[in-house]
């Protein structure tokens, strides 16, 4: 099984490629081939051009009256700059966005540890075993390795682990009263209070729900290309497109993409990143959101609700922000 790095650089020794003059008809032959193999190869492609896309183009139309706004083209991040199409740039980008896949945060991993991140940050934590965790924004972590089994506690946050491979020793991830074991596998492990989520990208994971009553509940199973809700005594599993696989990892890249969300929902993933809080008012309720912004630029993001939606961002106090249409 090819790790995320091998993939990811393939994939970009294939999107170099194509920039080529020389790109012909049964190169995109061949490339389509490959990308439809594995998800993860699916993933790897938009997640690589995710990264360079143009960001911040913002559509909208307020429910109930169905009047369109025109998207503006400003980018959302002054730190991400609207690549040009030249294809001297390809080969420098992609190496850049390789290099932030593959770059630990620490070297090492022995024992009983507990990582966090801050609200807004990132860590990523290559552990014993040769897996690979990436804590998302305010998250905690407790790792327990043992000759028997390869525990981690997640308590609170969100989390993507990459699994290596060992049918001997599982690798069991507890969430709240929830337990996602998997032998060898990529996936996201997401809480909401007691309720989680799991996003399967590799491989195949077991979901075993909280024991009612004190006898076990019967696991459920889902496999890549999949999302495990987990509400209740049994998660219910759907399939998950390419689009909604990158949109559900693009925290690892630093991004928030929505595609036609209310600005309720936006405001709420914005307020994951960031210590400022949004709070919409009824009066923005209507507006719908379709784009892809840096998670801890809320200052971008609020320049382009006034430009395109006349939605004026309020003080109220020194933690709040109230988006109000005027």
């Amino acid at each position: 099984m090819k790790s995320a790095a091998d993939i990811e650089e393939t994939a970009a020794e294939w999107l170099v490629r194509r920039e080529g003059a020389a790109w012909s008809d049964a190169d995109q032959t061949a490339f389509d081939q490959w990308v439809a193999e594995e998800t993860a190869h699916r993933i790897a492609v938009i997640r690589l051009e995710t990264v360079w896309r143009k960001a911040g183009r913002l559509r909208a139309s307020a429910l109930g009256n169905g009047e369109a706004v025109a998207p503006p083209s400003a980018a959302v991040d002054d730190d991400l700059p609207v690549p040009r199409r030249r294809r001297w740039l390809w080969p420098a980008a992609i190496a850049a966005s390789l290099a932030l896949v593959s770059v630990p945060i620490y070297q090492s991993f022995n024992g009983a540890e507990s990582y966090a991140t801050a609200v807004g940050g990132f860590q990523r934590l290559p552990l014993a075993d040769g897996s690979r965790v990436d804590l998302n924004t305010n998250s905690r972590l407790d790792v327990a390795y043992s000759k028997a089994v390869r525990r981690l506690d997640l308590e609170q946050g969100e989390a993507f682990f990459k699994v290596a491979k060992n049918a001997k020793r599982p690798f069991v991830v507890h969430a709240g009263a929830w337990r996602v074991t998997a032998v060898g596998t990529a996936f996201t492990v997401r809480m909401r209070g007691g309720d989680i989520d799991v996003v399967v990208t590799e491989g195949r994971v077991r979901i075993d729900p909280p024991a009612a009553s004190g006898v076990a509940a019967r696991p459920v199973f889902a496999s890549a290309g999949q999302v495990a809700t987990a509400t209740g005594a049994t998660p219910v599993v759907r399939p998950l497109d390419a689009a909604a696989i990158d949109m559900a990892m693009s925290w690892r890249d630093g991004l928030l993409i929505f595609e036609r969300k209310p600005l309720g929902e936006v405001a709420a993933e914005f307020n994951r990143y960031n210590q400022v809080k949004l709070v919409v008012d009824p009066s923005a309720t209507g507006v719908i959101v379709d784009g892809s912004f840096r998670a801890t630029n809320v200052a971008g993001f609020l320049r382009l609700l006034k430009q395109g939606f006349g939605v004026e961002s309020l003080p109220d106090g020194r933690t709040e922000l109230v988006l109000k249409k005027i």
